[in-house]
């Protein structure tokens, strides 16, 4: 696929971080969530969390489980929710692993960099005051 690549991955249980694989993920930012292959989150003792429906590109209606793990990528490590991907899902790190990593995808030079970080405060709100501790 045109503007798609691929890159290193360490996917780990929350429960035991000594327990990992390496994974070789699809960067795909049409992508909400990551998809680890059913096989790997099992082997890594990730229970699941719920059960989840998604659309496919299609319009069809497909249900997957969805467990947390831990993902390291680029020297940076998050929490994050992964479907459990039957084997015609492909290995895909998805846009809100890549946001929670702080990440963004470069399609044109098939990189990964560190992306900007905004913090807003309401125009005429004053959190404190909000709080009772001004």
């Amino acid at each position: 696929m045109k503007g798609t690549f691929r890159v290193p991955v360490r996917v780990f249980s929350l429960a035991d971080p000594s327990v990992g694989r390496e994974l070789d993920m699809l960067v795909d930012t049409g992508a909400t969530q990551s998809i680890v292959p059913r096989e790997v989150l099992e082997a890594l003792h990730v229970p699941v969390d719920r059960r989840q429906k998604f659309p496919r590109a299609n319009g069809e209606r497909i249900d997957r489980d969805v467990g947390w793990v831990r993902f390291r990528c680029q020297e940076r490590t998050t929490p994050t929710q992964a479907v459990f991907g039957e084997p015609q899902d492909g290995v895909v790190l998805g846009r809100i692993t890549l946001h929670e990593l702080g990440l963004e995808a470069d399609p044109t030079t098939e990189t990964l960099s560190e992306a900007e970080a905004y913090m807003y405060r309401f125009a005429g709100h004053n959190l404190r005051a909000s709080l009772g501790s001004e």
